[in-house]
């Protein structure tokens, strides 16, 4: 890989992980979800700074190609966001299902 475009990408690679920490100490993103970017944003800084690193780990692994581990891992990686991502959305309907059933009740107490 040519030299300017890792320093091009370090250089976005750090962009991206300082408005994680903006977004962050903004409190607009969880720390945990913040903390999953963060770890995938470092690993992938390092991974372009020793890129010798993920072919010997790929050549292990029984990869022909570094990229095709990649791809694989991102997908995994992404799969997983995706699913912890349910995870929230099934917890907070069932927590709004509550309170709303919880007003309804408050209101017609109220009522009588």
């Amino acid at each position: 890989m040519d030299i300017k475009l890792r320093i091009f990408i370090i250089l976005l690679i750090l962009i991206c992980l300082f408005s994680i920490l903006k977004v962050i100490k903004l409190k607009k993103l969880d720390m945990r979800y913040g903390m999953y970017w963060s770890i995938i944003f470092i690993i992938l800084l390092i991974m372009i700074i020793f890129p010798s690193i993920i072919e010997n780990i790929a050549k292990l692994c029984g990869f022909k190609e570094a990229p095709n581990m990649l791809f694989l891992i991102a997908i995994f990686i992404l799969f997983y966001i995706v699913f912890r991502i349910y995870i929230t959305i099934s917890r907070l309907q069932e927590v709004n299902r509550k309170l709303v059933q919880e007003i309804s009740l408050l209101k017609e107490e109220k009522k009588k």
